[in-house]
């Protein structure tokens, strides 16, 4: 049924239950799982000081992804994960990493909406609007 599932993840734990869900899609479909932590990027060009600042950002992100990687391959055997980091809008850089890896689902933690907070929505509701593919949200 699926053959590439994307979870994107923050570096939360609450994230969790969503690559468990893609991991048991994972299994019945033998599909690989993609781990995608986006590192937001803050205005206009990048200087050297900015530069060290998405390093440091990247290194606790890779971090976190290589241990989960590591823990979820042992309970998972089976199942290829791939961890993926990259710099730039979240919404926009989930949705072209689904297309640069024909990914055929969305796994994704959702998040519960505070409107005075966040008036475009929550960033599952972004990619749920706009994937040209399935998004599944986790609870």
């Amino acid at each position: 049924m699926f053959k590439n599932i994307l979870v994107p993840t923050g570096l939360a734990d609450k994230n969790e239950k969503a690559i468990r869900t893609a991991l048991s899609l994972a299994v019945q479909s033998g599909a690989n799982i993609y781990l995608l932590h986006v590192l937001e990027k803050l205005g206009g060009e990048t200087d050297a000081e900015m530069e060290a600042f998405y390093l440091k950002l990247g290194e606790t992100a890779d971090h976190t992804l290589t241990q989960w990687q590591q823990r979820f391959q042992s309970e998972f055997p089976g199942v290829r994960i791939e961890k993926n980091i990259v710099l730039g809008k979240r919404a926009q850089e989930i949705i072209n990493f689904c297309e640069k890896t024909h990914i055929d689902l969305i796994v994704m933690a959702s998040r519960s909406l505070e409107t005075d907070r966040q008036p475009f929505g929550t960033l599952s509701h972004q990619v749920a609007l706009f994937s040209p593919i399935s998004v599944l949200m986790v609870r």
